[in-house]
C-alpha cells in the first residue's frame, strides 16, 4: 500500500511540472503583463503627470518606445489599483491614444526637435531631439 502512495505522489510531481530539474516552460502567450510595464532599455516612462526622461537625444533612424507606468496601488489597501490615463501627443500631429497601460512607439526619420504632452495633463511635456 505505501508504494501506491509513493507511485501516486512521484506521478503527481510529474503531471504538475516538477519532475525536470531545471526544466522550464515557455509563457503561454507573449502578452506583457497587464498593469505597469517597464519601458525597453533607453525608453520613456509614461509616469502619474511625468515622462521619465522628460528630454531625450537620438540619432536619425530610432525607435523610441513609451511605456505607462501609471498604476499605483489603492492608499486606502482595499487590494486595487488606480490607473491614470495619458498621452504622448506630438505638436506635429503624432499622437497615441489616451491609454493607462500598455505601449507607443515612434520611429525618428529626420533629425530636428519634436515636443509633445499629455491630451489629459497639458503641463507634462517632452522633447525628442533627432540628430
Amino acid at each position: 500500500m505505501k508504494s501506491v502512495f509513493v507511485a501516486l505522489a512521484v506521478a503527481s510531481l510529474y503531471a504538475c511540472g516538477g519532475g525536470g530539474a531545471g526544466s522550464t516552460s515557455p509563457p503561454p502567450n507573449n502578452n506583457p503583463p497587464v498593469g505597469n510595464t517597464p519601458p525597453p532599455a533607453g525608453g520613456i516612462s509614461v509616469t502619474n503627470d511625468a515622462y521619465s526622461p522628460a528630454s531625450k537625444t537620438v540619432a536619425v533612424g530610432t525607435m523610441v518606445q513609451w511605456s505607462w507606468n501609471t498604476c499605483t496601488n489603492d492608499p486606502y489597501n482595499y487590494g486595487t489599483s488606480t490607473c491614470a490615463p495619458h498621452s504622448v501627443t506630438f505638436d506635429d500631429g503624432t499622437t497615441s491614444p489616451t491609454q493607462d497601460q500598455g505601449s507607443f512607439s515612434r520611429t525618428f526619420t529626420a533629425a530636428g526637435t519634436y515636443t509633445y504632452h499629455c491630451a489629459v495633463h497639458p503641463t507634462m511635456t517632452g522633447t525628442i531631439t533627432v540628430q
